[in-house]
């Protein structure tokens, strides 16, 4: 009787046929992984805020009748990060706090480097889950959702993405585009933009301050031809 068997040299040969396959299907294997978790995150952050306004309203009264303070500038009239992060976590902890599920939260700071130029950071909310969310006092409260938390590249349209709270009539209908809506995206709602996603598609790829409006056109996925590499 014959026994047939493989030699070392094919054993290897398909070994290198097998490494050379895996190495170029894995960075797409993560690639879609990194966007389905993003998408997922995505939409559960969205859900969370709406529902937490929706119950707080319930509680507070009407987000329009809510209060907060105007910006807040420091003596050389520029935006002082520990003042207007008191007031993002007041607003934070007394309209939606006790209906958000996090671990913990930090203060705004201001900081100065070596060569005196301001910087500083905002009050931020982190999540059981791995992302957080900083609150910038503004014209409406500004949110940025960051779904790795502090794992890289921390950049806007890739894994950071722009919301809004507003309070106002004038404020909603100017960056929400309607004055029934206090939670919105940061893009193509806006007042005097068309809300198509042509538009926004354009707008991602000149700022990914303006994916967020991109995403929620395309249902939180991120379609083939959304213009950043996760």
């Amino acid at each position: 009787m014959r026994k047939f068997a493989f030699t070392l040299a094919e054993v290897l040969i398909t070994l290198g046929i097998i490494g050379v396959v895996a190495a170029l299907t894995l960075p797409s294997v993560v690639g879609h992984y990194k966007k389905v978790e993003a998408s997922s995150r995505l939409k559960k952050f969205v859900s969370t805020m709406e529902q937490a306004i929706r119950f707080s309203e319930s509680v507070n009264g009407d987000s329009k009748e809510w209060v907060k303070s105007d910006t807040l500038l420091d003596d050389d009239g520029d935006y002082d990060c520990e003042a207007n992060g008191k007031v993002s976590k007041d607003f934070f902890m007394t309209y939606l706090a006790p209906y958000i599920k996090y671990t913990s939260i930090t203060d705004g700071q201001n900081s100065v480097d070596e060569e005196g130029n301001k910087s500083g950071t905002h009050t931020t909310v982190y999540l059981a889950d791995g992302s957080m969310f900083s609150f910038s006092n503004g014209g409406c409260m500004d949110i940025r959702f960051d779904v790795n938390g502090y794992k890289n590249p921390n950049t806007t349209g890739i894994d950071q993405f722009v919301f809004l709270i507003c309070l106002s009539k004038n404020t909603r209908e100017g960056y929400c585009g309607s004055d029934k809506k206090a939670f919105c995206t940061y893009g193509t709602n806006r007042k005097g933009s068309a809300n198509t996603r042509e538009k926004a598609l354009a707008d991602c790829k000149l700022s990914g301050y303006w994916c967020s409006s991109l995403l929620e056109i395309d249902n939180w996925e991120f379609k083939k031809d959304y213009p950043y590499k996760l």
